[in-house]
């Protein structure tokens, strides 16, 4: 289950409290789960979630990522990064998920070949952000310790 949010009445060791995790860690937990796709079972207690939790638990676009995405795979896993794709049959694009692994942060890049994709330009939407990057030539993203980030990819035209 994902330890988010208040963690009671027992949390499977030590007493109620809220998740130990940092924020960037609980996105990153949340992402992999919907990268990979996983069930999204919360072991937090609901109505004691604040507004963040909410906010992670209900995002529709990362949710429809584990709901919706086909072919799920890594496509770089490194001592310091990994990388995985999946293709978003009703978007009619790709998802991109990108982890740092370092106890501190980074910026990772690839050339769009890199993951396995063959136009030179794509799209990019931040689904935690549910906003719109524009095109890139490649990805490069500055990431926190144990960050994240989850893309929406389409072809740019």
């Amino acid at each position: 289950m994902l330890p988010l949010g208040y963690l009671g009445p027992a949390p499977g060791w030590g007493k109620p409290r809220y998740t130990q995790l940092t924020h960037d860690e609980q996105r990153t937990l949340f992402t992999l789960w919907s990268i990979f796709p996983s069930p999204l079972m919360v072991g937090g207690d609901l109505p004691k979630a604040n507004a963040w939790t909410t906010s992670l638990l209900t995002n529709p676009e990362v949710i429809a990522v584990d709901q919706h995405s086909t072919g799920n795979h890594p496509v770089i896993t490194t001592d310091t990064a990994i990388v995985w794709v999946a293709e978003s049959p009703t978007a009619g694009g790709y998802y991109l998920a990108v982890f740092n692994t370092l106890d501190s942060s980074q910026t990772i890049q690839y050339a769009w070949k890199d993951l396995g994709f063959r136009a030179a330009k794509y799209r990019l939407r931040d689904l935690w952000e549910q906003k719109e990057l524009g095109p890139a030539v490649a990805i490069s993203v500055a990431l926190p310790s144990h960050g994240s980030v989850l893309y929406g990819v389409s072809p740019a035209k």
